[in-house]
């Protein structure tokens, strides 16, 4: 957690397992793992239960906020989606265009599950995408989980360096996702967050027996960045509610820490008196100003809906724009994705 202007900073990690669902450590001991490097917050998310959270394990663990929702998936295993804040867990034969829209109706986050998966269907490996494009209320889509990009990654002739040298193949969210994320912005608000996916999955290759992205690996990769208002409330039900709102809200950032602590990376734009971060709206392009800045000289992109309309090496960015849209930030090490920013809509 870090102060910058007007704003707390507070990075996490959303989407984790425990032996709840099929994950292999328990709720206490992933908090004990996140805490050890010194994150924030922690969503959990296993498949079809809140036992964790019916039995009272929300709360802080040390200084690190462990919040308890779940993973919901239709009777085909296919349109995962990650629910917080419902009064149950929703039958397991409801259609997700229901599910999605129950949990609106409850006021439950939701947050679409890895759907950049276009893998086969079938074998040893299957995908598990979203296709249910057309359910309405969702907050957020996973414009970057971990496991996903891996699994889709993952082929014969690389499977042992990817074994023991998981972050190293992290590249970036796909242009598709991406796309499709600027896309569903031009309708509405639809944050974008990053989700590490954590199992600790054993995986025999051979004679080696591994642990596929250990918990404290995956800890150390995909971040999302929250932006507070005010400092992140000891007192768990206010706190839940900074998180879920901020993340509603699109005050967020992501980042994939294996390429450089990305903490005080900052995107803002002003006009006159009025500045606004991600999620924000300013109602006129003339006048105004965008700024980017880097914790650390980098390849930096402005992206104006959906293309690029500037590109430099460096720690800033200067722009006044000539027409309003959304626009976000892009920021990349070494040609690998680090930095991805939600939209600040500008209007004409």
């Amino acid at each position: 957690m870090i102060k910058s202007g007007e704003f707390w900073e507070y990075e996490g990690c959303i989407h984790v397992h425990t032996t709840d669902s099929d994950g292999t450590k328990t709720v206490e001991e992933v908090a004990d793992i996140a805490a050890s490097v010194n994150i924030d917050f922690i969503l959990v998310t296993d498949h079809m239960t809140l036992k964790s959270r019916f039995a009272g394990k929300e709360g802080y663990h040390k200084n690190t906020l462990v919040l308890i929702g779940y993973e919901h998936n239709d009777i085909e295993d296919c349109n995962h989606y990650l629910l917080f804040e419902t009064k149950d867990v929703f039958p397991a034969d409801m259609k997700p265009q229901d599910y999605v829209g129950e949990g609106k109706k409850q006021g439950a986050l939701g947050i679409i599950a890895h759907p950049d998966e276009i893998r086969p269907r079938v074998g040893k490996h299957p995908s598990y995408p979203w296709l249910a494009w057309d359910a309405e209320g969702f907050d957020a889509i996973e414009i970057w989980n971990q496991m996903s990009e891996w699994m889709e990654n993952l082929k014969p002739y690389n499977q042992i360096k990817m074994l023991f040298t998981p972050r190293r193949f992290m590249r970036s969210p796909t242009q598709r996702i991406l796309q499709k994320w600027d896309g569903l912005n031009r309708i509405r608000k639809v944050a974008g967050i990053a989700a590490i996916d954590v199992h600790g999955f054993p995986y025999k290759i051979g004679p080696l027996h591994v642990s596929i992205f250990p918990y404290k690996v995956q800890f150390q990769s995909l971040r999302t960045h929250l932006l507070l208002n005010e400092e992140l409330s000891r007192d768990i039900n206010i706190a839940k509610k900074q998180v879920y709102d901020a993340i509603r809200d699109c005050r967020l950032f992501v980042s994939n820490s294996r390429w450089g602590n990305a903490t005080g990376f900052r995107f803002f734009a002003r006009r006159e008196s009025v500045t606004v971060v991600s999620g924000g709206i300013l109602e006129s392009y003339k006048d105004a100003i965008i700024t980017v800045r880097s914790p650390v000289a980098a390849d930096m992109r402005l992206i104006l809906d959906g293309e690029e309309i500037m590109q430099i090496e460096g720690e800033s960015i200067e722009y006044r724009p000539t027409k309003g849209g959304l626009y976000r930030v892009e920021i990349y090490r070494k040609t690998k994705g680090w930095i991805f920013s939600n939209h600040i809509r500008i209007g004409g």
